[in-house]
């Protein structure tokens, strides 16, 4: 019988939808933030109302069957409830011994009733709604809807293995919480997962991602806005403090294949010491570098003590790194220097939307017990296309300056960049993850020294220290990267070379590092004609990436998402595939 196979990645955050088809191909991935232009869709459900249906009639066999995996599993229920009631009767306890709570408590209670009450809601909301409007779609009205869930730190697993080029791997997850703990280690090999320790996997709140948002919020910034990018950014402009890192580091340790936090007791005072000197409304943000290059450095040295501790195995030299933890390509790009695996997979979408590739592949795979994935790199171009229509009623009717640029838009567009234009890049499919990989960008020369500052307070609207990304032709990374390693996701930091960081000032952070993007053809045809015309008229071959939205906001996903960016930002130019706007 065939089946369609539709993955609802149900986190409270950054929730998302994905199709595989009957032949295991996975055919669509998006997470719901970019259809909503809401960041990170706090508590919103993946299936939206009418758009879940839509994508369902675009894109699955109208003579297959459904089924709706989801990426929290059958006792998530059981767990949440009963960490609610414990939570609300800490809270209560706390009251009738002490009074009032402080501060501190106050936000750690409010945190965990909050963790518990809203993953509950997305565990049991996900699926009725398209349930209900397959019922209603012609053709669709009598299908077969299954349903099914799996436990979440194996969807984490799942996507980032099946997505690897290898044939064995150790995967390490790690990430703020999950159903048993939020870590858990898997062997991969002949296309199964297999869990290591699941005993360890029992670690309570003890979390490499709990760790990080703590540092995050002393900061200054929020973490349930995803603003950890920001203590990464702002770590390079820190020195080393002994006496913060001696907090951090006591707060944070590794037995193993096990994180683990001291006592309560004692994690509550060092809490209590972090958070009393935590950044205040109105304070400079880069008072609290050295704080933010601490927390990094101890995330680094946790992270590489764990993985170290996974090699030791002995199962296999490659490793797949999943779950939020995986996003911070800071740590990434020195993994391979710092343990003895010698290879590193890390999918474009390590995170909780993710999981919705997970679930619906796990599906596929009980479908299908002795079929495997096909091993080689996964297209992030999974998303949606911007509307042709749109685009000819913008020709129609908005009297703008615009050309049709059919045959020669990567030519065009280097030569504007080789003139100082900063553009907007818009073609085909969006990018799957966080990033923008060529799809969703803005473009700029990073032969600049003041693109940095011209764009973060032009165009961006963000901070003045955080960084932008190149995106260089794989083929001259051994050039400007020291160690290099290929990074098709943009998803590891690695060192430039001195030598050739006067070249290229614009995307070289403080500590001369970037954060890639390694760009082949075979992936993206249209970008890597794009970069190579501009090496050709500058000789640099590699282009300044940032992601196509402003501060606070997702990528932009329709033409009037971008036409908002664009009129209302410092860009020169913007190209929608074969249409090009000028100002």
């Amino acid at each position: 019988m065939k089946r369609n196979y539709i993955g609802l990645a149900n986190s409270f955050h950054d929730s998302a939808m994905a199709i595989v088809s009957s032949s295991g191909e996975l055919l669509f991935a998006e997470a719901t933030e970019r259809y909503l232009q809401n960041k990170r869709a706090i508590g919103i459900a993946p299936d939206l109302y009418k758009r879940a249906a839509d994508l369902v009639e675009e894109f699955c066999d109208p003579d297959a069957d459904i089924v709706v995996a989801t990426t929290w599993s059958e006792q998530t229920s059981g767990l949440m409830e009963e960490g609610l009631k414990r939570t609300v009767r800490a809270a209560q306890q706390y009251r009738n011994a002490f009074g009032d709570p402080p501060p501190l408590v106050r936000r750690q209670l409010s945190g965990q009733k909050f963790f518990y009450q809203s993953q509950l809601a997305m565990v049991n909301q996900p699926g009725h709604l398209l349930e209900y409007d397959l019922a209603y779609l012609d053709g669709w009205e009598a299908k077969d809807i299954q349903r099914r869930s799996f436990e979440h730190h194996l969807t984490h697993a799942a996507v980032g293995c099946f997505s690897s080029p290898f044939d064995n791997a150790l995967c390490a997850v790690l990430d703020g919480m999950g159903e048993r703990s939020a870590f858990a280690c898997f062997h991969y090999a002949d296309g199964k997962l297999t869990e290591l320790g699941k005993e360890a996997g029992s670690g309570g709140w003890s979390s490499l991602g709990y760790f990080y948002g703590l540092i995050c919020e002393a900061c200054g910034f929020g973490p349930m806005s995803g603003e950890e990018w920001k203590v990464m950014g702002l770590a390079a402009y820190g020195h080393h403090d002994p006496e913060l890192y001696g907090l951090l580091r006591e707060m944070i340790g590794v037995n193993g294949i096990r994180i683990e936090f001291p006592p309560p007791a004692r994690f509550s005072q060092l809490q209590q010491k972090l958070f009393s000197i935590r950044r205040r409304r109105g304070e400079p943000v880069i008072g609290y570098a050295n704080l933010a290059h601490a927390g990094q450095q101890v995330f680094s040295e946790v992270l590489f003590e764990f993985l170290r501790g996974l090699h030791a195995t002995g199962l296999s030299d490659n490793l797949v790194l999943a779950g939020g933890c995986a996003l911070n390509s800071s740590a990434n790009g020195k993994v391979l220097s710092n343990t003895p695996f010698r290879n590193l997979h890390v999918f474009a979408a390590p995170g909780d939307d993710g999981n919705a590739v997970g679930a619906a592949l796990l599906a596929y795979s009980e479908d299908h017990p002795q079929g495997r994935p096909p091993t080689g790199l996964m297209s992030p171009y999974l998303g949606s296309r911007m509307s042709s229509e749109a685009a000819r009623n913008v020709v129609r009717f908005s009297g703008l300056k615009l050309s049709e640029r059919r045959d020669d838009g990567p030519r065009r567009a280097a030569e504007l960049l080789a003139r100082g234009k900063i553009i907007g890049w818009i073609q085909g499919r969006s990018e799957f993850g966080p990033r923008a990989l060529g799809n969703r960008s803005i473009l700029a020369d990073p032969r600049s020294p003041s693109i940095k500052e011209t764009i973060n307070a032009r165009v961006k609207f963000r901070e003045e220290f955080r960084p932008f990304a190149p995106s260089i032709l794989h083929e001259y990374g051994p050039e400007y990267f020291e160690h290099y390693q290929a990074s098709p996701y943009m998803e590891r930091t690695l060192k430039f070379r001195e030598e050739v960081i006067h070249r290229v000032p614009g995307v070289v952070h403080l500590d001369g590092t970037g954060r890639l993007q390694t760009v082949k053809a075979e992936l993206n045809r249209r970008y890597h004609a794009l970069i190579s015309e501009f090496h050709r008229l500058t000789g640099i071959p590699l282009v300044l990436n940032t992601s196509f939205n402003v501060m606070g906001k997702p990528i932009a996903h329709s033409i009037e998402d971008a036409l908002a960016v664009f009129f209302t930002s410092g860009l020169d130019a913007m190209f929608v595939d074969d249409l090009l706007i000028e100002k």
